[in-house]
C-alpha cells in the first residue's frame, strides 16, 4: 500500500485547515493535491502515514552531547533544554525538540526545535479525522557531509524562498532582489540548484544558475524517506505502537525503495529460475518414467507377441509366466508346495498345522498355538527364505515377498 504522505500547513490547526498531500511510488507517477483533514484518503493499519514539517516551521541547532552513558525521556530533554535554553528566544517549554538519527554522546548533533503547541494541534487533528500519523519528519534536514550540501528553491513566485542544507544545519532566505547580497554569498558555495516548476525561472535570474526541476509531490516524497523521525519525547510512540511503525517503515523500504530495487529483481528472478528448474526437472523425470514405461511394453510385447493390448506390463507379464508355468508342470515360489516347505523348515519342532487354506498364491493356517518370541522367530525364518508372515488375529498369511 502506497504510503499517504501529508505536508503540515504553517497556520495553527483548525476545522478549516487545508494540508497538501500525495501517494505513491516515485515522485513521477505522484501528484500533490490539497484537502481537509476529514476528506484526505482513507488509511489502513498498514499504511504509513507520514507528516512533513515545513522547513519555515523548524529551527535547526548544534548542541555538544556529554559523554558517558547515553541518557533517554525526561533526561534527556532536560539535558536539550540546559543546552540550548540560552540559544532559543521562546519559553523551552513551549518548544518540541528532535536529536538527529544514530546521535553520539560525546560529539556534536544536530536538533531541530519548531512550535510544540502547533505541531500537536495538527497532529491531534489528523488523529481525530482518522488518519494518525506514524512518522513526522523535517522537509529539508542537514546534509551528511559537506559533499551532500545542496541549494533548494520551494515556494511560489510571490513567497520564494532559497534553502541551504549543509552539515551545520538548515537555513533560509527569500528570494528577490533585495537579497542580493545573501544570494552573492550562496553562490559561492556552488552547491547543487534544485527547483520547483513554480519558481524555476525566478531561481535561475537570482542565482544565475539553471536548477533542476523537482515536483513538490517528489519533494515531500524525498523528505518521507530520509532517516529523520521528529516523533521524540512526549511525541514518540511506544510499546506495540513503536513496533508497527518500524514494522511499516521495513515493508515501505523493502517493497518501495529504490535503494531495494536490485534486491527485489533479484529475488524475482531467483524464484523464476527456482520455478523453471522445478519444472525442467518434472519434466525430465516424467521423461524417464515414460522411457522406462515404453521399454516394459515392447519387451512385453516382444516375449508375448500374442498379447496385444497392454495396460499393465509387469502384472501381465507375471501372470503369463504363471501360466507358462503351470503348463510346464512348474511349481512356483508361491505355489502350495513351495509355501509348506518353508513353513516346515520355520516352525518350531512338535508344532501341528490343525487347518489351512491356500489361493492364489496366499497361505492361511488358522490357529497355531504360538508365544509372542516363537511368532517373532517365525516371521523371521520366513522373511530370510523370501517370504512375507503377518497375522491377522486368529490366521497366519503367508505369501511371496512381492506378493500382496
Amino acid at each position: 500500500m502506497s504510503p499517504l504522505i501529508i505536508s503540515l500547513p504553517l497556520t495553527a490547526a483548525s476545522p478549516t485547515s487545508v494540508y497538501a498531500f500525495t501517494q505513491g511510488q516515485s515522485g513521477t507517477s505522484a501528484h500533490l493535491r490539497s484537502a481537509s483533514a476529514t476528506l484526505l484518503p482513507d488509511t489502513g493499519r498498514s499504511t504509513d502515514v507520514v507528516a512533513v514539517v515545513p522547513a519555515q516551521a523548524l529551527s535547526w541547532l548544534e548542541v555538544d552531547m556529554p559523554a558517558g552513558k547515553p541518557l533517554r525521556g525526561d533526561a534527556l530533554r532536560a539535558a536539550l533544554v540546559g543546552s540550548l535554553e540560552d540559544r532559543v528566544l521562546d519559553d523551552p517549554a513551549a518548544l518540541h525538540f528532535a536529536l538527529q538519527p544514530l546521535w553520539q554522546t560525546g560529539h556534536r548533533n544536530a536538533v531541530a526545535v519548531c512550535n510544540k503547541a502547533w505541531l500537536q494541534g495538527h497532529l491531534q487533528a489528523l488523529e481525530a479525522a482518522g488518519r494518525p500519523v506514524n512518522r513526522i519528519v523535517p522537509a529539508l534536514h542537514p546534509a551528511r557531509t559537506k559533499d551532500d550540501a545542496q541549494l533548494r528553491v520551494t515556494g511560489t513566485p510571490q513567497d520564494a524562498w532559497l534553502w541551504v542544507c549543509e552539515p551545520t544545519g538548515v537555513w533560509g532566505l527569500p528570494v528577490s532582489p533585495a537579497h542580493a547580497a545573501w544570494t552573492a554569498s550562496v553562490l559561492e558555495a556552488a552547491y547543487p540548484l534544485s527547483a520547483e516548476p513554480a519558481v524555476a525561472e525566478m531561481a535561475a535570474q537570482a542565482l544565475q544558475r539553471q536548477p533542476s526541476l523537482v515536483q513538490p509531490a517528489q519533494r515531500l516524497m524525498q523528505a518521507a524517506q530520509s532517516e529523520w523521525d521528529l516523533a521524540q519525547f512526549d511525541l514518540a510512540a511506544t510499546g506495540s505502537a513503536r513496533w508497527v511503525k518500524a514494522w511499516v517503515r521495513l515493508q515501505q523500504a523493502l517493497w518501495q525503495s529504490p535503494a531495494w530495487r536490485p534486491a527485489r529483481w533479484g529475488i524475482a528472478v531467483l524464484l523464476i529460475c527456482q520455478v523453471l528448474g522445478l519444472n525442467a526437472w518434472a519434466w525430465k523425470l516424467q521423461s524417464d518414467l515414460h522411457t522406462r514405461q515404453s521399454g516394459l511394453v515392447q519387451i512385453m510385447k516382444q516375449t508375448f507377441p500374442d498379447i496385444q493390448v497392454v495396460v499393465d506390463a509387469p502384472l501381465q507379464m507375471a501372470r503369463e509366466v504363471q501360466g507358462l508355468r503351470q503348463a510346464a508342470g512348474q511349481t512356483s515360489r508361491d505355489g502350495l508346495e513351495p509355501l509348506l516347505a518353508s513353513l516346515g523348515q520355520a516352525l518350531p519342532a512338535g508344532q501341528a498345522i490343525n487347518a489351512l487354506d491356500f489361493q492364489s498364491g496366499q497361505l492361511r493356517i488358522k490357529n497355531l498355538n504360538l508365544s509372542d518370541a516363537e511368532s517373532s522367530q517365525l516371521q523371521t525364518r520366513l522373511q530370510t527364505m523370501g517370504l512375507n508372515a503377518r497375522r491377522e488375529g486368529p490366521l497366519w498369511l503367508i505369501t511371496g515377498q512381492g506378493t500382496p
